[in-house]
């Protein structure tokens, strides 16, 4: 009967114990010796705390920041409390974009009852991300009906090495249009590839290159597009009327206005001239901005007037003028 009573009071004075104690179950449990994190300079960063649980340990386990976090870092634990059988812990490290970038040591703190574990953070603050491009060359000149390509090289931080900047094209006069390739850039060059129409007037625009990437502000820069008149030109003739007598004959001056670096020979004929009327173009091809034209009457011209187109060809250029002719009696 007495041993009964002796052995019942250990037991009881045994759970006492394990209670004043904390609760704490048997085994024991372990952190890394060492956790390493890298967060940049406004962005937050998740470091995995795995637990080791030695002879079924059952417990649960408070963790905490003990010493080392700098101003501007908070650090958050999910859960902050694990329960009594949970291996892993998440850490949420937000950095403020005012940190300095360096490396600071972080003392990691966990406590289960009277056990009571650290562990080392290293933690690595980078550069905040950022980038920012340049449009080369900063001039382009482009003739209408034609087109021109400007590299976009975009400069990146160490934390934005590979992130997407979408690139789009603003202040365009209407005519002009411009394609990225790519649009959505993760490396360091896109090309743009300026199209302009043939009926863009010709001067000098000031073009807006916007890049846009997440979690930052956009990004501009600026390049100038030059407009040229395409290779053309125009015919004149003067006068514009001309009275020649049957028998008799007069000459006019044929004008080539050049324009868009256009230097074909212009070659001219006339249509709608009366029986017994020729025309006579000199130089023929023309190749400056003069020619001389002359018009001879035979007797048997019929009197009256006319309208004659002279026409000038220079490459794939086709032009006309109108004389009025009148033959007189």
């Amino acid at each position: 009967m007495t041993k009964k009573v002796v052995f019942g009071m250990g037991v009881v004075g045994m759970v006492v114990a394990a209670v004043l104690l904390g609760g704490c179950a048997r085994g024991d449990f372990t952190l890394p010796a060492t956790l390493t994190a890298a967060v940049p300079q406004g962005r937050s960063g998740d470091v995995t705390i795995n637990i080791t649980r030695t002879q079924n340990f059952a417990g649960k386990i408070k963790f905490a920041v003990k010493a080392g976090l700098p101003t501007g870092v908070t650090a958050k634990f999910d859960p902050v409390e694990t329960d009594t059988k949970a291996t892993t812990t998440k850490l949420t490290l937000t950095v403020g974009s005012a940190v300095a970038v360096q490396k600071y040591t972080l003392t990691i703190e966990a406590t289960s009852g009277r056990k009571k574990k650290e562990a080392k953070l290293e933690l690595t603050v980078q550069v905040a991300p950022d980038y920012s491009f340049d449009p080369a060359p900063a001039a382009v000149t482009i003739r209408q009906g034609a087109s021109g390509t400007v590299t976009i090289n975009l400069k990146r931080t160490e934390t934005f090495r590979t992130d997407a900047v979408a690139l789009s094209l603003e202040g365009a006069p209407a005519g002009v249009t411009g394609t990225f390739s790519p649009a959505s850039a993760t490396g360091t060059t896109s090309t743009l590839t300026l199209s302009v129409g043939t009926a863009v007037a010709p001067g000098r625009y000031t073009l807006t290159v916007r890049g846009k990437a997440t979690g930052l502000t956009d990004k501009t820069a600026t390049f100038t597009l030059t407009v040229e008149a395409a290779p053309d030109f125009s015919l004149g003739v003067t006068p514009a009327a001309l009275t020649v007598r049957q028998g008799g004959e007069a000459t006019a001056s044929l004008t080539i206005t050049r324009v868009g670096g256009f230097a074909e020979a212009v070659n001219f004929s006339a249509t709608g001239l009366p029986t017994g009327v020729t025309a006579e173009f000199d130089p023929n091809p023309a190749p400056a901005g003069t020619c001389l034209l002359k018009i001879a009457a035979t007797g048997e011209a019929a009197p009256g007037t006319y309208t004659v187109t002279l026409v000038g060809v220079g490459g794939t250029i086709r032009k006309t003028a109108t004389l009025t002719l009148t033959i007189a009696p």
